[in-house]
């Protein structure tokens, strides 16, 4: 063991109790957000009676960091201890693989090759960033509402559709695609944020995000490119090349001309075929958006009849 003059050892006593706080808050406080909601929890360091993972204190913290203080020199600004990363060595959620190659170290059912699980997470930690594959089946998430013909001008800028989520588990939308069938002037969009839809609640995708220029509404997401034809269009939602809903409308064959209002999907048809137009109507009466057009965006649909 290497020897140390007092002011040394004061010294690096200092660079070592920094790093063990960097350590150590990100977990208090997320402790402390988990005391608010479990009130069963007992209140001493380390012990809880709910099956969560996070934690406040381990003492293979302390070992950890005895060992680089014995034998070398750290420094906590960029959390190096004599060439060796401390997020290298520091696995949160112990599920062996530590802070640097894990993409979520507070979870340990999220790390790299980990199966997917229905949690709404990217559990294995694959580039593309997917959640729940092989997971989400078609009628899992619904196209419940669509306004493609705004009577504002120019009436692209004010699309919007409204989507349910059928199952009692939330989804992630993040890279699922919004498109048309395939042609060669087929219009897509990727979603490339978290778009979290709750379970049996609603999400809504504009293609203008701000309220200022969409008619008020309040989106969950932009999708910019794509648009809704005035008359007939298709919207297909894809997830890792699966559909999982479709709506394909067309007014010369039936459909609703939904004009200065909302194309709506009756709620007692939510888990019936949408892609029919006998379940689809007008946006009712008395349930104007800031703009004036009829639509009830991110809030339960009315009935048709």
């Amino acid at each position: 063991m290497k020897k140390h003059s007092f002011h040394v050892f004061i010294e690096r006593l200092s660079t070592h109790l920094i790093v063990l706080l960097l350590m150590i808050i990100p977990a208090l406080a997320t402790n402390a957000g988990q005391d608010r909601i479990n009130s069963g929890r007992i209140g001493s360091v380390g012990i809880a009676t709910s099956n969560e993972t996070t934690r406040i204190v381990d003492f293979r913290d302390f070992a950890i960091l005895a060992r680089y203080w014995l034998e070398t020199e750290c420094n906590a600004a960029n959390n190096f201890c004599g060439g060796a990363d401390l997020d290298h060595l520091y696995d949160v959620d112990y599920d062996g693989y530590p802070s640097d190659v894990d993409c979520d170290d507070r979870d340990p059912n999220v790390f790299p090759g980990a199966p997917e699980i229905r949690d709404g997470k990217d559990n294995n930690c694959d580039p593309d960033g997917k959640s729940d594959e092989g997971l989400i089946i078609p009628g899992d998430i619904i196209i419940t509402e669509i306004l493609y013909d705004s009577s504002e001008v120019p009436d692209e800028r004010f699309e919007w559709f409204e989507v349910f989520n059928s199952t009692d588990i939330a989804i992630n939308m993040r890279t699922w695609l919004l498109r048309d069938q395939s042609s060669s002037m087929q219009d897509i969009a990727v979603v490339n944020d978290d778009v979290i839809v709750p379970p049996k609640g609603f999400a809504v995708f504009c293609h203008t995000l701000s309220a200022n220029f969409n008619g008020g509404v309040v989106c969950d997401y932009e999708y910019g490119h794509l648009t809704f034809g005035n008359s007939a269009d298709e919207l297909i939602l894809d997830f890792d090349g699966l559909v999982i809903d479709e709506v394909w409308y067309d007014e010369e064959a039936g459909w609703p001309r939904a004009t200065s209002g909302s194309l709506n999907l009756d709620p007692d048809a939510f888990l019936l075929d949408n892609n029919d137009p006998n379940n689809w109507c007008n946006s009712p009466q008395g349930h104007e958006i800031p703009n004036g057009d009829e639509a009830t965006p991110g809030a339960a649909n009315v009935d048709c009849w």
